[in-house]
């Protein structure tokens, strides 16, 4: 059943996080400066912010008097962390997003970043979907029934966050994760039908996560196999019928890493529901069984690659596929590239094949 949700999208406040470590002297005289971490202290605008940076970078910080390290950013307006850049160098990017290793623990019910944050005050859409279609005649728009009057250019943006529900499950490990998604379509610029929210997606879940380690494959290929996961996934529109579209899923999910790149493969199966209240029964055909992230850093850019596929061959094989690339603009301001080919870009159009391409500012990646 669909579940009753606001149509009006709430912005919400996303606090950015990174991670602390400590260090003792000898540490400090064998530190060797991490090139991407100074690199990003040149965008800090902020005097003080950007030689805590650079004292950071170089391993100064960890310098006090009473041999103990002081913590790496200052909490300020409430215990928003403005800047916490210098993590232990041992903690892998896994590490960091999930909190995988021991030392890399912050504790249950903060705020940390999820998917990507945007927004896109310009988004094409080649091919608008002017009359959704399902193959439950009570989801379909009929013949009979007036087109939608929508313009190919609309605002679109996306907020995510995550926070930890319970940690260390098993011993030093398993960790329990609320995750929340939402992404918004708006017909800004579309007078004639009063400026609606074309279609906002709703995505909560529940992610359980798992440190793992391989070392005869990391020696193998060069690949880190440092995650495993499983999540309960619900992802709905909050329209009614015609338009309504939703699905439930059970997540499998694998990462790896190799230095500044990671790999994320996502297979999953649909949550079977009653067949007269299904909004879309053929969800899977056109949104696919599985996705792979690939996500690539270098020089403060970030290039990702998202893919999708039904596993199917011949004429019944369909997927999408996304890039996206963040380039700096300020410390805390990245420009953002978004296209998108194939089926699916929203639930209102599961079925539907079209083309876009977007350009605006993200605050927050795949961190």
């Amino acid at each position: 059943m669909q579940y009753a949700i606001m149509n009006k999208s709430l912005l919400v406040a996303l606090g950015l996080f990174g991670l602390g470590g400590w260090a003792n002297a000898q540490d400090i005289q064998n530190k060797t400066l991490d090139e991407e971490a100074l690199r990003a202290c040149l965008f800090l605008e902020d005097d003080q912010l950007r030689l805590r940076c650079f004292d950071d970078a170089t391993g100064r910080s960890l310098v006090v008097k009473d041999g103990s390290a002081p913590e790496a950013a200052a909490a300020i307006d409430g215990g928003l962390l403005l800047y916490k850049r210098s993590e232990d160098t041992t903690l892998s990017w896994l590490d960091r997003r999930w909190e995988l290793a021991p030392s890399a623990k912050r504790g249950t019910f903060s705020i940390r970043p999820y998917q990507p944050v945007y927004l896109l005050p310009v988004y094409h859409n080649k091919s608008p979907n002017i009359r959704p279609t399902s193959p439950n005649p009570a989801n379909t728009v009929q013949p009979g029934d007036a087109p939608e009057n929508l313009d190919r250019n609309e605002l679109k943006f996306q907020l995510s966050l995550k926070t930890k529900v319970m940690e260390n499950m098993f011993g030093d490990n398993g960790d329990l994760w609320f995750g929340y998604t939402q992404s918004s379509r708006w017909q800004v610029m579309n007078q004639d039908i009063s400026r609606p929210f074309r279609e906002t997606n709703y995505e909560p879940e529940l992610i359980f996560t798992w440190r793992s380690s391989w070392s005869e494959f990391r020696e193998a290929t060069g690949w880190e196999p440092r995650l495993l996961g499983l999540s309960l996934n619900h992802q709905s529109n909050g329209r009614a019928l015609p338009l309504s579209r939703s699905w439930n899923r059970l997540i499998g999910m694998v990462g790896f890493e190799r230095e500044n790149t990671m790999v994320q493969f996502r297979p999953w199966l649909r949550i079977a529901e009653d067949a007269a209240e299904d909004d879309n029964p053929d969800i899977s055909d056109f949104m696919g069984r599985g996705d792979m992230l690939l996500v690539h850093k270098h020089n403060g850019h970030e290039y990702s690659l998202l893919t999708r596929h039904n596993f199917r061959g011949g004429d019944e094989s369909r997927g999408a596929v996304q890039f996206d690339w963040a380039f700096p603009l300020t410390s805390n301001l990245r420009g953002h590239l978004q296209y998108f080919t194939g089926y699916g870009e929203s639930l209102i159009d599961y079925n539907y094949k079209s083309d876009y391409l977007g350009v605006g500012l993200s605050l927050v990646g795949w961190d």
